[in-house]
């Protein structure tokens, strides 16, 4: 996996610019590290490794989402007002399902599943 092409995809879903991706680069390898470590596959092909590369991307998305930095609610300063939806986190935790769901093909689940014994 190339850390680079994952940094430029979290980059740009987070919608920061390059100069934060040196400062967040610990997260994108952990997140490396935990999308490799659910990989049904041993030697993954070229289309493959960049399936799992936007899966990284994702996953560290979604824990940026978790550090809260992008949910700016609101923002008071005299006259001017800043407001956001803060709906970054809900997205991430979105696309993250998403994803993962489509490429069961590559990675284990993870999710539990809650049910009730009859």
């Amino acid at each position: 996996m190339n850390i680079a092409n994952v940094t430029d995809r979290f980059a740009v879903l987070a919608e920061i610019d390059s100069a934060d991706t040196t400062r967040l680069r610990p997260l994108v390898e952990e997140a490396c590290r935990y999308v490799q470590s659910l990989c049904v596959i041993e030697q993954p092909d070229s289309d493959q490794t960049a399936r799992l590369e936007t899966l990284s991307a994702v996953y560290a998305f979604r824990l940026y989402g978790l550090l809260g930095e992008n949910q700016l609610t609101q923002f008071v300063a005299g006259d001017v007002r800043l407001t956001s939806s803060a709906d970054g986190l809900k997205r991430a935790e979105r696309l993250w399902k998403e994803l993962a769901k489509s490429s069961a093909d590559l990675i284990r689940s993870d999710e539990f599943i809650f049910g009730r014994v009859i």
